[in-house]
């Protein structure tokens, strides 16, 4: 198994062969061939198990194949602190070498006056903390009304930090024609019960701790994919 089974793109391959990437994590592997079919996507991994680049990569894929002139916002990633943030744009940047995407990070404790510049530009994919977003939102310069992907990372951190007030304000900010996906290191109940008002018939996965990657592996037939409800689907094909 390696990224080109996985029907990304060679800019794309390019970059995280570079990077030192040689084959695809599990999640990666069961979470990319979804997202790219443009389903919503619920998914559960611990930390470590490569979730950035599994919703990284295929959302520059898109974001790639359908670049009209624009300068709304494309993409937004909510993740729960700025170190997060950071680290996320960092490997965007990565990912997106070869690519001609723009990406912003906005977080407490940076010069707003350089974040208003940034958003005057084109902005494709925008990483944030909700307290971040809603500070530069609550000054009316920012849109979110054309958002076609939205990114909640680490969602089970930001429920605790008790983010989620600030996080459904934001989605009300959204628009409603786009695709979710949500990734977390664990799955509370009251973080699937979250994850069903959010999501549109979404696939879930759990990746097993206990696992490893596959030597090969049988992509899933997308074709044949019907929507899971209160369930989660293992990550493990055979």
């Amino acid at each position: 198994m390696n990224f080109k089974n996985l029907n990304l793109i060679n800019p794309i391959i390019r970059a995280v062969t570079e990077a030192g990437y040689s084959r695809p994590t599990e999640i990666q592997y069961t979470a990319i061939p979804y997202i790219l079919s443009g389903r919503d996507v619920a998914a559960c991994a611990k930390t470590g198990a490569g979730k950035t680049a599994a919703f990284a990569m295929p959302i520059l894929q898109l974001l790639k194949r359908h670049t009209p002139d624009h300068k709304e916002i494309r993409t937004l990633i909510l993740t729960p602190t700025p170190e997060l943030a950071v680290q996320i744009e960092e490997n965007l940047k990565i990912y997106s070498k070869y690519l001609p995407l723009s990406l912003l990070s906005i977080y407490e404790g940076v010069s707003i006056g350089s974040q208003l510049a940034a958003l005057r530009k084109r902005v494709d994919v925008l990483v944030a903390t909700p307290g971040g977003l809603l500070d530069v939102e609550n000054q009316r310069h920012i849109d979110l009304s054309k958002i076609e992907l939205l990114v909640l990372d680490d969602a089970d951190k930001m429920l605790d930090m008790g983010l989620i007030n600030h996080i459904k304000k934001i989605l009300n900010l959204a628009s409603h024609r786009r695709q979710n996906l949500l990734f977390s290191a664990t799955m509370p109940g009251s973080l699937k019960y979250f994850a069903k008002t959010i999501l549109n018939n979404p696939v879930e996965i759990i990746v097993d701790p206990a696992s490893s990657v596959p030597q090969t592996v049988k992509l899933p037939d997308l074709k044949n994919i019907q929507p899971l409800v209160g369930n989660i689907m293992p990550a493990r094909i055979s």
